[in-house]
């Protein structure tokens, strides 16, 4: 079945999923009310708020980079030990199985901002963020998304956790975060913060992906969907905001390419790798996201200024634009050169050292006449009326 037949389906009436939809409305509901009668009765107990903080962070990782990055991307490979950890962690988390997230978030990229995205922005900021959730799957919804869980029907990992999700979830979701309550004195303290507080706190971080990150931010990398980057979202969901990034280069074990980029899953990603739990970490050639970057760069100037300049625009822009890229292919030669030759004299090592810091030198140096011409055209050349 194409694309083209899929688009063809009739539409089906939507039967509403009670079970998910009185959990994502009770639920903050209960966070809310058992929060308040916990620090009424009991106090505040900091080990409870301490525990909370850390379950978070646990289920948060378990989702960006169990469920996202590794089980819907495959943006690395990992030992049988940390599937299990993502699947874990992940199920407590309370958003679905690996199975039917990933699988959903596959069709979100694979037909993003259409009909068949499941969480489409286009059909509203709250169906994007949790109003699609509160609807069965239909018998058409389901035959388009079988090919995108083919795979993860045959991990064993996803299978075991598909099947005992709801124990899992509720074990290692609420259970545990009683037992831990009441290790500290308040069973129900660990029940409302560990537990429900912390559901709802990750449920929304996560769903404004879906709905904010595709409504507001900057659009960086292409803006041919609406995915977007956010700072906000960024550290509100382990550094999954960068998503204009993201939607452009899914199998990036990265989300924030830059060092200072605020994404903590790409940092506990590289220590499972120092441990030995994560191996084969893919990345985006460097050249191929400088490449996206000055295309919109140049794309977001030509928009902005007045048609009859926009010939002349583009000309040296083109021209800078080849510069730069050659600039940085011959720093990448010579970096690559420097890598394979660490052997040789020290007196060759020294110049290609030299080579290194003269191509580094002409690529930042290209890049920098790159901006300088776009904050002269936006001085000096009129705008579009």
């Amino acid at each position: 079945m194409n694309h083209s037949e899929i688009k063809k389906l009739p539409d089906e009436k939507k039967a509403i999923n009670w079970v998910g939809a009185l959990f994502l409305t009770l639920s903050p509901i209960a966070a809310i009310l058992f929060t308040a009668m916990h620090l009424y009765l009991d106090g505040f107990i900091w080990e409870i708020w301490a525990v909370a903080i850390l379950f978070y962070g646990m289920t948060a990782s378990g989702i960006t980079g169990g469920y996202h990055r590794y089980f819907a991307h495959r943006a690395y490979e990992c030992r049988p030990w940390l599937k299990w950890y993502w699947a874990l962690t992940g199920a407590a988390a309370f958003q679905n199985s690996v199975f039917v997230w990933a699988r959903d978030h596959r069709m979100h990229h694979r037909f993003v901002d259409s009909d068949l995205d499941p969480y489409s922005i286009k059909k509203g900021f709250w169906w994007a963020h949790f109003g699609w959730m509160l609807f069965k799957e239909t018998e058409h919804a389901l035959t388009v998304a079988e090919p995108y869980g083919r795979d993860l029907k045959r991990d064993s990992v996803v299978k075991f956790q598909h099947d005992h999700y709801v124990a899992l979830a509720i074990g290692l979701g609420l259970l545990l975060p009683t037992i831990i309550g009441g290790v500290f004195g308040s069973a129900f303290g660990g029940l409302a913060v560990i537990g429900f507080a912390r559901i709802v706190a990750l449920h929304h971080a996560t769903f404004f992906i879906n709905s904010a990150c595709h409504w507001w931010g900057k659009q960086t990398y292409t803006d041919v969907n609406s995915a977007r980057d956010s700072l906000i979202m960024a550290v509100a969901t382990f550094g999954e905001g960068y998503h204009n990034f993201h939607h452009i280069f899914a199998s990036d074990y990265r989300n924030g390419i830059r060092w200072y980029h605020w994404d903590p899953t790409k940092w506990i990603i590289q220590i499972f790798r120092m441990v030995g739990g994560a191996y084969s970490l893919r990345t985006t050639p460097q050249a191929e996201i400088i490449k996206a970057q000055l295309q919109m760069d140049a794309k977001r100037l030509k928009e902005r200024i007045h048609p009859q300049w926009q010939m002349q625009v583009q000309t040296q822009l083109d021209s800078l634009k080849v510069r730069v890229e050659a600039a940085y292919t011959r720093f990448e030669q010579v970096r690559e050169e420097y890598k394979r030759y660490k052997t040789i004299s020290a007196e060759k090592m020294e110049e290609i050292r030299e080579q290194l810091r003269q191509a580094k030198a002409e690529f930042r140096e290209a890049l920098r006449q790159w901006r300088e011409y776009q904050t002269y055209v936006l001085r000096t050349v009129p705008v579009t009326s």
